[in-house]
């Protein structure tokens, strides 16, 4: 009576379908307890069974979980896991080896273990059936494939646990440097991941070949390679991964990446919440192997008179017929499924299957074949890759760099928008418009621009260089030894020998200095001596008798007129006549040649003095004077220049800076441009440095010039982490923009008086030598003030004449 009411409750359940006996398959799941699998299964049985109708074939799943809590659950789970197996009813096992809970000897008794997931370990038995192809199949195929049809000759071989295929790649003589990549990845930003990957590319292996059948874990590393640019066109991958496609559907680079594509994915449905097509293949295909084994076993169109149950051994049974041909083989999306023993008999392993052998640069093509017989594999060469376009616009085409930088003018600057600007930023832009990537400038929190310590600054951007938080570093990065260990540098972006920044000197233009040559007393006894030779010679003109009837007469102010004219060396109309005129005449002109003669030579003598450049403008004159004090910035490479310097004029002037260390060693750059300004204790100060930063300061500050050095050349570049595979690429992109002439226009751009600036008129230093002194208006000014004066007056006198007259001309008449 209890038997019918379960058959009557079963029919009202089923919805009005009509009551059947069937074929039933029942196997049981084995999994930890909260992660066993047996849901994704059922459905996977759903889909199969859907719209099936005469199908008398049924498929049961028991879900046996695993529980290692304690002790206690341990035991009581392995006690519940050998009750149901004992069953000769349950026909089969799935899911992964879990050591003593799928062990065939104590609790997998009489089943097939079809083993549905990769393990570290599993138990050697001829009842266990890997799902995928076994790892040591795997392992020959990825190194035939790698040694003889690649040619590989050194690989870096990157895995987390199994590294089967090294020793069999070493036998085929490719070098292999294995990589562990961390237990645990979780995702692409994962840190032990990240410096994983940093170190690989630092060791600059062009050749790397991905060992794993986790799809998220392949996933993963291929984002993080990708974000450190590690898909580049000068890098080839080798996946081992059995879903190619699943791969490169994540990938949109240009590099070489080769893989195994053993799924079909025409085929595949999604049986699971999941993105995994391969996890979904082996669900599916576990699924589909076991309605084959029951409708082999049994017509599954026909209605048996009872439920008929699948025994344990008929599994087994399908399988060892297989190679003989007796049992048709079934063909899933994971090829087709036939096992033979392995080579020590103590195992299971796949035959008679194949995979493809893919590779992917744009466009993915099939270029070989690797098929399975028995011990033996054999690989096929069908196509080669297309080869991709090289130009530089295209193999960083999309790409977003992260570049890392300090503020320092007029490399880099921020506006007050948070937008950066600068020599170095404009030089990354043309980079980037020429090669069509894009790029994201960060500044670290705890960099600031007037940090006493540049050099830590540089350290720090260095080591997020190195653990790849960045791709490039810009700004006045100065290329060194010591940081050529760490980073790689770009070609030379621009270069800076040494330079002394002063205060230029106060020029005050002296009006009337054509005066100078003569000292006012003499000034004075020289225009005394006019007057009173004028003065002669009209007290000796009044005993001319010559002049007696003559039309002009030599009154006084002929007399004046002409030894002024005989002075400036002029000529008159009028000659004396006498002896004795003649002689006073004739001492007068020698008078006036002396004072001429001494006139001239002391006024080209003062030019010359005022034209003198006595400006400190090396190194050795700034060494061989005490008036004017010199500094340099402290913990430089220039301080670290003069204190290893054993010659001469470097060697002294450490030690005169030693021996004021507090107040010669600078702090910063910019206390050094203060002091110049303002001077140090009432004496003038010149500072040392760099002379692409001391020319910049003298652009922008009237009162100062800075005067190049012509030693210690230092160039400044672009940093890369070490192995950077795209440092080429940017390297080709700088030689252009230098071919084109953009890098000496931004250097003209950035090294140029600002429109703002007070001192528009400023000349470089360079260009302010010339080979002869020439005046200027300031030093003839004086003489033309005089011109200017005389012509005014003798207007005012002419005018005063004129009134006079006219006044003169109104008495008479009215008189």
């Amino acid at each position: 009576m209890d038997q019918v009411s379960r058959f009557l409750l079963l029919t009202i359940l089923s919805a009005g379908h009509v009551l059947s006996y069937n074929y039933y398959l029942t196997a049981a799941v084995v999994g930890h307890k909260g992660s066993n699998r047996v849901t994704e299964f059922r459905r996977a049985l759903q889909q199969t069974e859907s719209g099936q109708e005469g199908d008398f074939c049924r498929i049961e799943f028991q879900e046996l979980d695993y529980d290692e809590t304690d002790g206690s659950t341990v035991y009581e789970t392995l006690n519940i896991a050998r009750d149901t197996l004992n069953n000769a009813s349950v026909a089969a096992v799935l899911g992964p080896y879990i050591d003593v809970f799928t062990s065939m000897a104590y609790v997998i008794t009489k089943q097939a273990h079809l083993l549905t997931e990769k393990s570290e370990s599993s138990e050697a038995s001829l009842r266990s059936l890997p799902i995928l192809p076994d790892s040591d199949s795997l392992a020959d195929a990825v190194a035939e494939i790698i040694a003889n049809m690649m040619k590989w000759e050194g690989i870096a071989f990157l895995s987390q646990n199994d590294f089967s295929p090294v020793t069999k790649l070493s036998r085929r003589n490719v070098k292999v440097w294995p990589i562990r990549l961390p237990p645990s990845i979780d995702s692409e930003n994962d840190k032990e991941l990240v410096l994983t990957l940093t170190r690989l590319r630092s060791a600059q292996r062009r050749r790397l070949v991905f060992h794993s059948m986790d799809s998220s874990v392949v996933k993963f590393v291929m984002k993080a390679a990708d974000k450190l640019l590690m898909l580049h066109s000068s890098l080839s991958w080798f996946i081992t991964y059995l879903d190619f496609g699943d791969v490169v559907s994540i990938i949109n680079r240009t590099a070489d990446i080769y893989g195994l594509q053993l799924l079909n994915r025409h085929s595949i449905s999604s049986s699971s919440n999941s993105n995994d097509d391969l996890n979904n293949a082996v669900l599916c295909d576990s699924v589909g192997l076991l309605r084959h084994i029951l409708s082999q076993k049994y017509n599954c169109s026909k209605e048996p008179e009872q439920n008929v149950n699948l025994k344990a051994g008929d599994v087994m049974k399908f399988v060892n017929d297989l190679p003989n041909e007796t049992s048709a083989p079934y063909i899933g999306t994971l090829s087709k499924y036939v096992w033979t023993n392995s080579s020590d008999n103590t195992g299971k392993m796949r035959t008679q299957y194949s995979f493809g052998i893919m590779g992917y640069n744009g466009t993915t093509t099939k270029i070989g074949n690797c098929t399975f017989e028995g011990n033996n594999i054999t690989i096929l060469e069908t196509k080669q890759m297309p080869s991709r376009d090289q130009s530089l616009d295209k193999v960083l085409a999309g790409h977003t760099f992260t570049v890392i930088t300090r503020v320092e003018p007029p490399f880099v600057m921020k506006t007050g928008s948070g937008r950066y600007e600068g020599f170095s930023v404009d030089v990354l832009e043309g980079i980037a418009k020429e090669m069509n990537f894009k790029y994201d400038i960060r500044e670290l929190d705890s960099i600031t621009q007037n940090r006493s310590d540049v050099e830590d600054d540089w350290d720090t951007l260095i080591k997020q260089l190195m653990v790849g938080n960045a791709h490039m570093a810009i700004g006045s990065l100065a290329v060194k030894s010591s940081r050529e260990e760490q980073i790689s540098f770009s070609f030379t972006i621009i270069s800076s020998t040494i330079s002394i920044v002063t205060k230029r000197p106060v020029t005050s233009p002296v009006l009337f200095q054509f005066l100078w040559p003569f000292s006012w007393q003499l000034w004075v006894v020289i225009i005394a001596f006019y007057v009173v030779a004028g003065g002669a010679l009209w007290v000796m003109s009044r005993y001319d008798v010559t002049q007696n009837g003559s039309e002009q007469q030599f009154d006084l102010k002929e007399s004046i007129w002409y030894s002024f004219n005989l002075f400036l060396g002029g000529g008159t109309e009028y000659s004396p006549q006498t002896t004795s005129m003649r002689t006073m005449i004739a001492f007068f002109w020698f008078c006036t040649l002396v004072i001429t003669a001494a006139y001239t030579a002391n006024l080209a003598a003062y030019l010359t003095l005022q034209q003198q450049d006595n400006r400190i403008k090396s190194m050795d004159s700034l060494s061989k004077q005490m008036t004017v004090k010199y500094g340099l910035q402290k913990n430089s490479d220039l301080m670290q220049f003069f204190k290893d310097s054993s010659i001469d004029p470097f060697e002294r002037m450490w030690a005169t800076m030693k021996l004021e260390e507090k107040t010669r060693l600078i702090p910063d750059r910019s206390t050094g441009i203060e002091l110049v300004k303002n001077g140090m204790n009432g004496s003038d100060f010149a500072f040392l440095d760099l002379a692409l930063m001391n020319e910049y300061a003298a652009l922008r500050h009237c009162d100062m010039e800075s005067f190049d050095q012509n030693f210690k050349e230092t160039k400044f570049s672009m940093g890369f982490p070490n192995g950077a595979p795209y440092k080429d690429d940017i390297n080709r992109a700088i030689l252009i923009l230098k071919e084109r002439g953009q890098l000496d226009a931004l250097k003209d751009k950035w090294w140029s008086i600002p429109a703002t600036a007070e001192c528009a008129d400023y000349v470089r230093p360079e260009d302010r030598q010339k080979p002869t002194a020439e005046l200027d208006l300031a030093n003839m000014l004086g003489v033309f003030i005089v011109l200017l004066s005389c012509v005014c007056l003798s207007v005012l006198i002419e005018i005063s004449k004129r009134v006079m007259s006219l006044i003169n001309g109104r008495r008479k008449a009215k008189q």
